[in-house]
């Protein structure tokens, strides 16, 4: 699996930062497609251009949030596997890299923690309430 097709329906990438992102008018462009790997922008100036994710901050939050939202420890290491084969074929800057890795071993340590903590006795339903 791609990471885009785990992040993509997360991201929220506006005509606005599309035409910053390639400095024309928001008048050139005449609507911005989805996909599942690209963007695909209509322009009015010469047709359609594909756009990574990856271009946009939107993507390297994405990445930051699905680590810091993962409840599940397998799920954790999956996602992990599946950012391991993106940035072997993706170049992302250090600093990035170094920061999903962080957020990674603290959402590891975090679940890890959490399923070794003993399980507190459940309230009786009947008791509740009452000193």
């Amino acid at each position: 699996m791609h990471l885009t097709q785990v992040l993509q329906p997360q991201l929220c990438i506006s005509l606005a930062q599309v035409a910053r992102f390639l400095g024309i008018p928001e008048s050139l462009i005449c609507r911005i497609e989805h996909w599942l790997h690209v963007l695909f922008v209509h322009r009015a100036d010469r047709g359609g251009q594909f756009l990574s994710y990856r271009k946009f901050n939107q993507w390297l939050l994405a990445c930051a949030l699905t680590i810091q939202a993962c409840n599940d420890l397998h799920l954790l290491d999956w996602i992990g596997e599946v950012i391991k084969t993106e940035i072997q074929r993706y170049s992302y800057p250090e600093d990035v890299l170094r920061y999903w890795r962080h957020l990674w071993r603290q959402r590891q340590a975090q679940l890890r923690n959490a399923s070794c903590a003993t399980p507190k006795e459940p309230i009786d339903a009947s008791h509740a309430g009452r000193h």
